[in-house]
């Protein structure tokens, strides 16, 4: 039986985040008129030798966020798990901060040659349940850090560096 790795789990994660208390308002690009558009990211966390992965996050005036997330993870080189993860959230504000709770996923295994199955019924379950919260703040005009947390671990901050792209993302169509 193969395990996953814990850094192949925080990325597992990090598709889906946290159960807020209260009633959270639903966002808008309205709310948020810098945001709206396609936004690539990636955080030097998961770049590195052994992983390398991005996300396109596509804000939308409906208070969806339609993502694409690629991950890769290597060993000594050699591909040990890739997939590419598509969720559509639902955009909210609570307080002063947003929320990504997923309403639809997908996902696609590219390469998985230790037959690890990143996304069994337990683990598709998992992700469904998760919250994430996160704070942007404009750098320029084109550029953006995303300060992501967990619901599950709310003291463990990670920044998405993020770039603003000129096209829409078709995002995935969902069965």
């Amino acid at each position: 039986m193969k395990k996953i790795t814990t850094r192949m789990a925080q990325s597992l994660l990090r598709a889906g985040i946290a159960m807020a208390v209260g009633v959270p308002m639903i966002a808008s690009a309205a709310t948020l008129p810098q945001l709206d558009g396609v936004w690539q990211c990636t955080s030097e966390e998961t770049n590195n030798a052994t992983q390398k992965s991005w996300v396109l996050y596509d804000f939308s005036e409906q208070g969806i966020v339609k993502s694409q997330e690629w991950i890769q993870y290597l060993n000594e080189r050699e591909i040990q798990l890739e997939y590419s993860l598509f969720v559509n959230y639902q955009f909210t504000q609570k307080g002063d901060d947003y929320m990504l709770k997923p309403i639809k996923m997908a996902r696609e295994v590219v390469s998985d040659p230790l037959d690890i199955d990143p996304f069994n019924a337990e683990q598709m379950r998992d992700l469904n349940g998760y919250r994430i919260f996160f704070k942007p703040s404009l750098t320029a005009s084109d550029e953006a850090q995303f300060e992501m947390w967990y619901h599950i671990t709310p003291n463990h901050h990670f920044t998405m560096d993020c770039e603003q792209k000129p096209t829409k993302f078709a995002g995935v169509s969902f069965k």
